[in-house]
């Protein structure tokens, strides 16, 4: 017992002393973080605008100083507060063209910002020209990572209910979708849990299904929060989204979506879900199931990308699911060839054109090499090689790599399945369109 005590006093010291060693500006709070619009009946617009205007205020100050250049890519600060802020797609000024009295609410994922949601807009705006789409921003992102540490769920979903009345109040709206990230799909089905009155939801479009977290640890998360502040500090070097994990963002997911499972409440609109098997982030299998269970609406899929790993490939426990096979390592895209392993969390919204997350992007994901003052793996892997491949975290390891036969390893930033994807999403914001003959199309 003497012992134990002496132990555990000897760990909460070593907290304390990291806890008092000096931090990167970045990884402390500004006392001005993105947040929830005080005015719940402010112009979208003009909370984009402002949004926008914050958070380059916030990167010029703290990350743009003394002519600094911290994210890959060189952007400017401008280009990264346009990157990370919440957004609006107007319809065209046309009478003519589909789309009209729809509407598309995007909600981001964890540590993320809208930029996730950019390529769904864009296949969204040209299939309706005539549609709305809005993407907010959650409070506690956008700014700095260290805005993380005090960020609530309950202001997530205070800013996606905002989203959601922005819509409501417009007569010209008649459909609108909830399309969600990662954590922006517990946000939308909570709101669908917490308001089940009748609206004009007329479905959900759910990628990388956030359900439950995958670590089975996640519910110690609300209690480590108290004496430790981070899992995980990077430099953060993408201009997008945070790269460091605060505690307190682990907390708050568990805290949002620990009701989700247990809920009995069914989802009785209709569902599109894209989920990966090998989701190093989520658990798959909780997304899965909850599909199975809690989807009650006839009109439904789910396309499900298989895992690498064999043992993993169990027949679906429903019906209306798509199975998608890995297919090769080895694949191109416009020309540009790449190899690829499997479908990563970070991967499945984003298109292989993207200008920042795509095949070839500005971004390339080699955090798992960032260990300052060893860098030089970190750079090697940044300039890439024909060997170097992109996949889940589970690629990691010296297993993997030599059946895989890599130098360096990328977390997924894109989908090379997206343009199903992409049909789907389409098709099921039509509701003439026979979604599982979409979800079959190669």
């Amino acid at each position: 017992m003497f012992r134990f005590k002496i132990s555990a006093s000897f760990v909460f010291f070593l907290l304390f002393i990291a806890s008092c060693a000096p931090k990167p500006s970045f990884l402390k709070e500004t006392g001005r973080p993105a947040g929830v619009p005080s005015d719940p009946d402010l112009p979208f617009s003009q909370y984009v605008q402002e949004s926008r205007k914050n958070i380059e205020h916030i990167l010029s100050d703290l990350r743009f100083a003394n002519g600094a250049e911290p994210y890959l890519g060189a952007y400017s600060a401008a280009q990264a507060a346009q990157m990370r802020g919440p957004f609006e797609r107007l319809p065209e000024k046309e009478n003519t063209g589909p789309g009209k009295g729809k509407g598309f609410l995007l909600i981001h994922g964890l540590t993320d910002s809208p930029y996730l949601m950019r390529s769904i807009a864009d296949s969204l705006q040209r299939a309706y020209p005539k549609a709305t789409i809005r993407a907010v921003l959650l409070p506690g992102h956008g700014t700095v990572a260290g805005d993380s540490l005090k960020m609530r769920h309950s202001d997530w979903m205070a800013v996606t209910n905002y989203g959601v009345r922005s819509f409501e109040k417009m007569p010209s709206i008649s459909d609108l979708y909830l399309v969600g990230f990662s954590t922006g799909t517990a946000l939308a089905i909570r709101h669908l849990q917490d308001n089940p009155r009748p609206s004009k939801i007329k479905g959900l479009i759910l990628i990388s299904t956030a359900v439950k977290a995958k670590s089975g640890l996640a519910f110690l998360s609300p209690y480590l929060r108290w004496v430790k502040d981070w899992l995980d500090t990077y430099s953060e070097r993408d201009a997008a989204r945070y790269e460091s994990f605060s505690v307190n963002a682990g907390a708050e997911f568990y805290l949002l979506t620990k009701s989700i499972m247990k809920s009995k409440v069914p989802v009785n609109v209709p569902v599109l879900m894209a989920v990966s098997a090998d989701d190093g982030t989520i658990d798959a299998e909780a997304a899965r199931q909850f599909f199975c269970d809690r989807v009650t609406a006839r009109r439904r899929g789910l396309i499900w990308y298989t895992s690498r790993h064999a043992e993993r490939n169990i027949d679906p426990p429903c019906g209306d699911i798509k199975e998608v096979k890995l297919g090769p390592v080895d694949r191109a895209f416009q020309g540009t060839a790449y190899r690829f392993a499997n479908y990563a969390h970070t991967a499945l919204s984003m298109s292989p054109a993207d200008p920042h997350y795509g095949v070839n992007g500005r971004y390339h994901q080699c955090k798992s090499y960032d260990t300052p003052p060893e860098m030089e793996d970190f750079y090697n892997c940044q300039k890439g090689s024909a060997k170097t491949v992109f996949g889940e975290k589970d690629i990691a390891g010296k297993a993997a790599q030599k059946e895989l036969d890599y130098d360096y390893w990328r977390r997924g930033t894109f989908n090379p399945d997206y343009p199903r994807l992409e049909r789907a999403i389409i098709c099921f914001a039509d509701e003439a369109c026979d979604l599982q003959k979409s979800l079959d199309h190669e």
